[in-house]
């Protein structure tokens, strides 16, 4: 297995969403508090930078049609107008996307380099961008032999909901959702907003007293998990205007 923090290529090719060119870079492990440790994985455009591809709306090819995604911008600088999303683009996006085009990344290609990757590991996929814009088996192959995994899509249909949790911002599209055998995580305004019997709070966030992360809880694995679907309330650094979009 790799050493911890080192990060490959595991695909390049067109996005599933409009065929636009990404890349997906696989790293190996994380000091992120909230998910724990876990393999992280990057969906990113492989010829615009991330910022970039946020303020003209090219992002779609790796968020395909999230609602957090904001309006693309006629400005000459930074990200969409109104962009809700709580990955901050200028962290670890950015950083990403620029050592991949420095080419500071080795590649792991095919099914087993792929699955040595995530061999006895905690696995995020879509650390950023949606795992619905790449292909259905490199994630399969990254999470054939590993411990678990957190996986969410905002996709109109989900390609994998024995993997993925699909993502809702309202109670309507979890109940749609529920119908169709998937199960959902959804961010709400509050605590009232969470539906009972149905859904429940996020082990790992402020409001549950951060009991667990994310690498331990494993709720997150789509209907390969048996249980209640999953909320969490808006948070990070666009949380009020988040707020506003749901629930």
């Amino acid at each position: 297995m790799a050493n911890n923090n080192q990060t490959f290529i595991a695909y390049e090719g067109p996005s599933l969403y409009d065929g636009s060119p990404i890349v997906v870079l696989i790293q190996t492990g994380s000091t992120n508090r909230k998910t724990g440790d876990m393999v992280q994985t990057y969906i990113l455009r492989s010829d615009i930078d991330p910022i970039t591809a946020s303020r003209t709306g090219q992002d779609k090819a790796i968020c395909g049609t999230c609602p957090h995604m904001g309006k693309p911008s006629d400005k000459a600088t930074g990200q969409a107008i109104g962009r809700t999303c709580y990955v901050t683009l200028a962290h670890g996006p950015l950083g990403k996307w620029k050592a991949y085009k420095a080419g500071r990344y080795g590649k792991a290609i095919g099914h087993d380099a792929i699955r040595a990757l995530g061999l006895g590991r905690m696995v995020r996929l879509g650390t950023y961008g949606d795992p619905a814009a790449a292909p259905m088996f490199l994630w399969n192959s990254l999470v054939s032999a590993a411990k678990g995994w957190t996986a969410y899509t905002h996709g109109a249909t989900n390609p994998a909901p024995d993997k993925i949790m699909t993502s809702a911002e309202t109670a309507a599209q979890a109940e749609s959702a529920w119908q169709r055998g998937e199960r959902t995580f959804r961010v709400i305004k509050g605590l009232d907003s969470l539906i009972k019997g149905k859904e429940v709070l996020c082990p790992a966030s402020e409001e549950a007293g951060k009991r667990t992360t994310c690498e331990s809880c494993k709720l997150c694995a789509g209907a390969s998990v048996k249980g209640k679907s999953v909320a969490i309330v808006a948070h990070g650094i666009s949380k009020g205007k988040a707020k506003d979009m749901v629930d």
